[in-house]
Formats: C-alpha cells, structure tokens, sequence
C-alpha cells in the first residue's frame, strides 16, 4: 500500500473571523506506521485545546481517514491533511 500525504497550511486572514489564506503545501509519501500515528495523535491535540475534525471515506484499502483539519489553540493557524491511498 502507498500513502501520499499532501499537507496544506493556512493562515486567518487579518481582520476576518472565518477566511483562511494558503500558505504552503507540501506533498510526500509515508508510510502506514506514520499514518497511524498521525491518526492516533488527534485527541492529544484536542485536549492541548486545538480542534481537530477527521473525514472518513472509502478507499481501494477500507473505510479509513482521508482528511485531516487541526486548528491550532489561539484559532489562528489551521492545517489540512489529505491522505491518498494506493493498493500495490
């Protein structure tokens, strides 16, 4: 199985409560180990106060997490994790 994680930055735009601005975006491949740590890692952050929102979807290798949001505590840093999957 290939794993690709394309993880996108955002930043709040000054003086707006809900537009968030791009950042960065990287892409690489990891492995499922790292998946599941990312995965796994969702309600230590929940309570260090930052919101984290997973989105289950089927792919070719089972109902799994395909979209990761965390916000970061002070409501001003927010990252986007898109996983794709691929059966080898």
């Amino acid at each position: 199985m290939k794993i690709t994680l394309t993880e996108i930055n955002y930043q709040k735009k000054p003086g707006t409560r809900t537009v968030w601005i791009e950042t960065e975006r990287k892409k690489r491949e990891i492995t499922e180990k790292q998946y599941n740590n990312i995965i796994n890692s969702a309600p230590f952050f929940r309570r260090l106060g930052g919101s984290e929102y997973l989105e289950r979807g089927y792919t070719e290798c089972g109902y799994r997490v395909i979209r990761m949001l965390s916000t970061s505590p002070d409501k001003e840093h927010r990252t986007e994790r898109l996983f794709d999957f691929v059966w080898e």
